[in-house]
């Protein structure tokens, strides 16, 4: 197995990591938000819109660790398509592609736009 092979296999294994933990952070985290107590339709009767910084604070403040845990896990599961177009462009410059490289690099500015108009902070 050449060296690219072997780094593919790398990045392909961190990958797969990647989601396992982004699974198993989202898992926990929805478990312990949930409540048997309450209606947990009713909790999301009353909508109010609250920026991401606003709720990691009253998350902190409230010590929910379950919901930080959520948004670990969300965070990693985002972060996941950014990574793996990042290291495909590290592969295209060690294979001294630089045409494609620029192209990876491209599509990684296009990420990372696209995210953050999604995000309200």
């Amino acid at each position: 197995m050449d060296q690219l092979e072997n780094l593919e296999l790398k990045i392909s294994k961190f990958l797969r990591l990647g989601v396992l933990a982004s699974g198993l952070f989202l898992a926990i985290g929805w478990l312990g938000n949930f409540s048997f107590e309450n209606s947990q339709p009713a909790r999301f009767a009353n909508y109010s819109p609250t920026s991401l910084v606003r709720s990691l604070e009253l998350a902190v403040m409230d010590g929910n660790w379950a919901l930080l845990l959520s948004y670990g896990g969300l965070i990693i599961l985002i972060s996941l398509p950014m990574i793996r177009v990042l290291l495909t462009a590290v592969l295209f410059v060690k294979q001294k592609e630089h045409i494609l490289a620029v192209i990876a690099g491209v599509v990684l500015l296009a990420l990372i736009i696209s995210f953050s108009f999604g995000i309200e902070l």
